[in-house]
């Protein structure tokens, strides 16, 4: 089955996550993605575990459905052959740097292409006075942009996100901003130009905790104020499993029967905590419920985790297992939405790989292509352009 941007062709001049992560999106949806690198290749194929000689996992993970061509961007000829293959691209998807680089700036692509829709992805945006500053990375954009302000633990130094959320935002906001311009090429015949940039997605990104802002050095928000808390790791149950849990639509009736399956409330006899334990409604939510965590633990220490789960469901609340990888990709809920499948790896075998997050009824996504070997397809992409 065709997927819903089958035809249509896309230029990858990008690495690391951002661009990548776009276009690979796009080919899941059915696009033709030619992916340009230099000799040494996309720095992210030396990310990651390496079990495959050339690439990594976080390579593998973020570059199926393309084909690979390596060009030496100081080579007269390689500038030549880029431009070949914009003419007939619908789509550019570009870092700054190397437009310049491989000599293809968006003013370029619109003298031999104009209706290419050209994604410009950079650090800090093309205008200000950061916007000729080198990229220093993700962490760099993600400490400017203030997004690791609230992560971690309250008087300590503020942590990095976990994930590239910077890169992973700019790639999602740059198929939002491809596919709008697609469809305004529909009436107008015309490309244009879009800039991303990190810097950018993460202002957006933070927007929805700014709402919330009353003291800035006293920030407990609104209902958004567990942004602050120390890291949430749920409660400990008597088999040592952890569940997240709130009682926030529960009843006091309810509540009073949670607290007799459960043995009772005798542990609070004496504990200057008491009250607030019993105004309190479970989860990362609330605003002092992170100083009496021990207190929830010792009221589910007579219960293990999945009849704890079930026990707080019945009664109105809700919970859930915190799950590893392993527990999650067993679950039935990962397969009941297909988000995993089986992919053939060259020089590895069948693996597991994630699929694309929707489910068109119509035109389905798809994994048609592995994550290319360095060059894989230089000769036969090239040869398509009379190279």
């Amino acid at each position: 089955m065709a997927g819903p941007l089958d035809g249509l062709k896309v230029l990858e001049i990008a690495e690391a996550v951002a661009g990548p992560y776009a276009a690979m999106a796009l080919g899941d949806a059915g696009a033709e993605v030619t992916k340009i690198e230099s000799l040494d290749g996309d720095r992210s194929r030396d990310w990651g575990s390496h079990k495959r000689g050339d690439h990594g996992a976080v390579f593998a993970g973020l570059n199926r459905n393309k084909r690979s061509v390596t060009l030496d961007p100081s080579k007269p000829e390689s500038k030549d052959a880029v431009r070949r293959l914009a003419k007939d691209a619908d789509v550019i998807i570009c870092d700054v740097g190397w437009d310049k680089k491989i000599g293809l700036t968006f003013e370029d692509v619109q003298a031999i292409n104009p209706r290419a829709v050209y994604l410009s992805i950079s650090e800090w945006g093309d205008k200000g006075p950061w916007a000729n500053q080198p990229p220093y990375g993700e962490l760099a954009a993600q400490l400017a942009s203030e997004a690791t302000l609230s992560l971690g633990n309250i008087g300590e130094k503020p942590v990095r996100e976990g994930t590239d959320i910077g890169s992973m935002y700019a790639g999602v906001y740059g198929i939002q901003g491809i596919n709008a311009a697609l469809y305004a090429r529909e009436r107008t015949g015309k490309g244009q130009r879009i800039d991303v940039s990190l810097f950018g997605c993460l202002m957006a990104l933070r927007s929805t905790l700014w709402v919330a802002l009353s003291n800035p050095d006293y920030w407990w928000g609104f209902h958004l104020d567990s942004y602050i808390k120390p890291p949430d790791h749920g409660y400990k149950a008597k088999d040592g499993k952890r569940i997240f849990m709130s009682l926030a639509r529960m009843t006091p009736e309810d509540r009073e029967q949670l607290h007799t399956e459960l043995g009772g409330l005798g542990f609070l006899e004496g504990e200057p905590r008491k009250q607030m334990f019993l105004e309190d409604r479970g989860g990362g939510g609330t605003r002092y419920g992170y100083l009496i965590t021990d207190l929830w633990e010792k009221l589910f220490s007579n219960m293990d985790s999945g009849p704890l789960i079930e026990l707080l469901r019945k009664l109105g609340g809700w919970a859930f297992p915190l799950n590893d990888y392993q527990t999650l990709f067993d679950s039935d809920q990962v397969e009941a939405v297909g988000m995993l499948t089986k992919m053939d790896y060259p020089g590895l075998g069948e693996r597991n790989a994630m699929q694309p997050p929707w489910e068109f009824a119509d035109t389905q996504a798809s994994i048609r292509l592995p994550p290319p070997a360095l060059g894989a397809h230089t000769k036969e992409v090239l040869a398509g352009v009379g190279l």
